[in-house]
C-alpha cells in the first residue's frame, strides 16, 4: 500500500470530498429543474467532449448532452406546467412558467454508497453511486403520478481551474415503478444496449466495473 505525507493525504481527502459533493450538488439542482445551471456548474468544458449514457441511449459531445439535459428537460417542464395550469386553474392558472417552474413534479435522487477512486496524479477521479429515487410525472388527466426510480451512477470526473466536474456519466436504471405497484412485476425502466433493467428471470447486472485505484486516466477505462 502506498504511503503519503500528511500534506499529500490532506490534499487527497479534500479532493475526494469535492468529487462526492459534485454529484450531490448536481442532484439538488436537477431536483429544482435548474438544468442549464446544473450543466454549466458541474459538467466539464465543452471541448472535453462529455458523454452521458442511459440504459438505451448514449449522448456524445457537449451539444448532445445539452440537448438531452437542458433543451429536452426544459421542454418537458413547460409542457408539465401547461397541464398543471389546466388541472389547478385557481392556484396556477395565472402563473407564468418562472413562477411555477416544476410545480407538481419531483426528481428526488439520493446519492448513496459512494465508491470513489482518485487518480494518483489527482487530475481525474472515478466514482460509482447508488440512487434511491422518488419521482413524479404529470398525467394529462390525473396530474402528478408518483414513481420509485432506483438507479446506479458511474462517472469520470476531471479537475478544472474552477473545481471538479463531471466528464462522463452513466445512469443505469434498475427499475421505475408506480408507487403502490410491485416493482418485481411492474418495471417501466427501458432495457437497451447499454444496460439491462431489473427482470425477475435474470441475475443482477453489473453494468460497468466498480472503480479501482489507478495512476492516470490513460491507465484506466472510460465510463
Amino acid at each position: 500500500m502506498k504511503t503519503y505525507t500528511q500534506e499529500q493525504l490532506a490534499s487527497r481527502i479534500a479532493n475526494l470530498r469535492s468529487v462526492e459533493n459534485v454529484m450531490s450538488k448536481y442532484a439538488f439542482l436537477t431536483y429544482y429543474k435548474r438544468f442549464d445551471e446544473a450543466l454549466w456548474k458541474y459538467w466539464c468544458a465543452p471541448d472535453r467532449e462529455p458523454t452521458l449514457t442511459t440504459n438505451d441511449k448514449k449522448y456524445a459531445g457537449y451539444a448532445s448532452v445539452y440537448n438531452f439535459l437542458v433543451e429536452c428537460g426544459e421542454a418537458d417542464t413547460r409542457r408539465d406546467n401547461a397541464i398543471m395550469r389546466q388541472l389547478f386553474p385557481e392556484e396556477l392558472g395565472e402563473k407564468k412558467d418562472s413562477e411555477m417552474w416544476g410545480a407538481g413534479t419531483a426528481m428526488v435522487h439520493t446519492i448513496t454508497t459512494p465508491v470513489i477512486e482518485l487518480a494518483e496524479d489527482e487530475e481525474t477521479a472515478k466514482g460509482m453511486f447508488y440512487s434511491l429515487g422518488a419521482c413524479t410525472e404529470i398525467d394529462p388527466e390525473k396530474g402528478p403520478k408518483a414513481y420509485w426510480v432506483w438507479e446506479k451512477y458511474a462517472a469520470d470526473f476531471v479537475k478544472e481551474a474552477d473545481g471538479w466536474k463531471i466528464w462522463h456519466l452513466v445512469i443505469m436504471t434498475d427499475f421505475k415503478t408506480p408507487v403502490g405497484e410491485n416493482w418485481a412485476r411492474v418495471n417501466l425502466a427501458p432495457t437497451g444496449s447499454y444496460y439491462t433493467a431489473y427482470k425477475p428471470e435474470i441475475a443482477p447486472q453489473a453494468g460497468v466495473p466498480v472503480p479501482k485505484p489507478y495512476e492516470t486516466f490513460g491507465d484506466t477505462f472510460s465510463y
